[in-house]
């Protein structure tokens, strides 16, 4: 395992974990190079990215802190400095503050060389609380992070401790690669949670400078990203398993460059006939979000209805899964995007251990490939999780529930492909398949239980709770 200096408690990587995302990282840089060397990053280019994202991500980060402005009514507060009618006043004031933030950050990484410290956390908090009370001051009584069982130091000298500490790794660690950087160091100041308020939106804004003072595009972490965003900064705090959190980074990283290099591609000449695929793309992909979204649901409904009788229940997270349309666009182009989770399930039966699926999109194998004649697309994978184990979630194929790939033919929602483990291929509608992925849960269930029916000792005259 490898180590990071945390609160007494150290981050850990797995071995096969670090493999893989030094090959991650490897590439992301590979893909930053090109756009400069190509010289694709002109300023056209970086106006036309910026220019559209600028808004979005003020919105998107107050937004997880429960700020109700869309894009639009965010670009009038910012511009305009005017309050929209409809929503509290604060809303505007904040997103006036932490666009000035962000501006902020832009200049602070123009100093390359200079590692974060304490100085510019605390300057670019001071502006994200505008001329709220504590604004760039460390808190001297107990906050609860709302939604976590951890529990933050509850004296000033404790705090001033541990962010001594998080700056003094700061600067030991200059050299990290960027992404692990912003991760460490995002992870690490929402576990002290040193301020009264804005913590959240201060360690996005932390994130992003330590991203662009190393020459990476600046990501957003979008609302609907919020339980995964909060579940990954969870592991990080109860088992110091920080993995799930540079996996977000990483695929936010991911995202960000593909919108990088849509936006070089389009400065280099105008297309009308991709814009109206890019137009279609967008609908295809609202069919397909409300489609994993639906089947989801359906599984869940089997679920519940399986549990009930036995005293079990069943627990569904949904998550952002395809999180726009550069994404879809670029499985669509038979590319790799990083793996988005789309939902998760927990099913519990008293006295056994929780058993955990969570669902993911990738690109479509080769043997889907081939059933829709090359045609690119997503897919949904299967991976199991395992409470203390790093990292928590594993890949699976021969344990996946029913299939260990699906898919839906491009604007048909109700119409599914499924790749079941021996490579037979079954075309069924939503809810054949939801029925065939929840026996299967059930059933993987059911092993769980007789397993440990035998460790316990007390036989096969136990009765099955899931069939009485």
């Amino acid at each position: 395992m490898t180590s990071l200096p945390f609160d007494g408690t150290p981050y850990v990587l797995d071995p096969i974990y670090e493999k893989s995302l030094v090959e991650k990282i490897q590439l992301i840089e590979e893909r930053v190079v090109t756009l400069r060397t190509g010289g694709l990053l002109t300023p056209e280019t970086l106006t036309d990215y910026y220019g559209t994202k600028r808004f979005e991500q003020v919105a998107e980060s107050n937004a997880i802190e429960g700020s109700t402005l869309s894009v639009g009514e965010t670009e009038l507060a910012v511009l305009k400095g005017i309050t929209i009618t409809g929503h509290d006043p604060a809303f505007a004031r904040d997103a006036i503050a932490l666009d000035r933030a962000l501006n902020r950050v832009v200049e602070m990484a123009q100093s390359r060389e200079e590692p974060t410290t304490i100085t510019e956390l605390t300057e670019l908090h001071g502006l994200i609380l505008g001329d709220r009370p504590g604004g760039g001051v460390f808190r001297s009584e107990p906050v609860r992070i709302r939604g976590s069982d951890h529990r933050p130091p509850t004296t000033w000298a404790s705090i001033m401790t541990q962010m001594e500490a998080w700056e003094a790794w700061s600067l030991a660690n200059a050299s990290s690669p960027a992404p692990v950087r912003a991760a460490v160091l995002h992870a690490w100041l929402a576990h002290v949670h040193p301020f009264i308020d804005g913590n959240g939106r201060t360690a996005r804004a932390l994130t992003n400078l330590e991203l662009v003072r190393a020459g990476y595009p600046s990501i957003i972490i979008r609302k609907k990203e919020r339980d995964r965003y909060v579940s990954a900064l969870s592991e990080s705090d109860a088992a110091g398993d920080i993995s799930s959190f540079i996996d977000l980074i990483a695929e936010r990283m991911d995202g960000a460059l593909t919108g990088l290099e849509r936006s070089a591609r389009k400065k280099q000449g105008f297309d009308p006939l991709a814009v109206k695929l890019r137009e279609n793309q967008g609908r295809q992909l609202e069919v397909w979000n409300r489609s994993v979204f639906l089947l989801a649901a359906q599984i869940e409904l089997n679920l519940s209805n399986s549990l009930e009788k036995s005293g079990g229940t069943v627990f569904r997270r949904d998550y952002s899964g395809v999180a726009d349309v550069d994404e879809f666009a670029t499985l669509c182009d038979g590319k790799s995007i990083s793996n988005s989770w789309a939902f998760e399930f927990g099913l519990r039966l008293p006295g056994v251990k929780p058993l955990e699926f969570l669902a993911f999109v990738g690109h479509r194998s080769g043997a889907l490939l081939k059933y829709f004649d090359q045609v690119n697309g997503p897919s949904l994978h299967w991976s199991l999780g395992e409470a203390g184990r790093i990292p928590r979630w594993k890949r699976v194929t021969y344990e996946a529930p029913f299939a260990k790939e699906i898919t839906t033919k491009l604007g048909e929602g109700d119409s599914w492909v499924a790749v079941r483990s021996d490579d037979d291929i079954l075309a069924l509608n939503t809810t054949k398949l939801a029925k065939h992925i929840s026996e299967n849960m059930i059933a993987a269930l059911t092993q769980l239980l007789s397993a440990d029916t035998v460790a316990s000792g007390t036989g096969s005259a136990t009765v099955d709770p899931l069939k009485s």
